[in-house]
């Protein structure tokens, strides 16, 4: 899913992840967020709390839903460790 702040000027990005054997995994995603054309962060987020800040951020802040994102991102164990 793809969130878009009023004005454009920051993006929010939710990929699915998938796994080293293809799989997806079934409670993470990789959450990317971009101001301004680049990206201020990259995270993994489980499902739970992505459809909180979803909540959050379209609600409260009225983002737009401007997209889905349905292209695996590949996990990356060095990234996850910082979570």
């Amino acid at each position: 899913m793809q969130l878009t702040a009023q004005g454009g000027n920051m993006v929010v990005d939710f990929y699915p992840v998938k796994m080293y054997d293809g799989s997806i995994h079934n409670r993470l995603m990789l959450k990317i967020v971009t101001f301004m054309g680049g990206t201020q962060s990259k995270s993994y987020i489980n499902k739970v709390n992505m459809q909180r800040e979803i909540d959050s951020r379209v609600h409260g802040y009225n983002y737009d839903v401007t997209g889905f994102n349905t292209d695996a991102q590949l996990y990356n164990s060095a990234m996850g460790m910082a979570c």
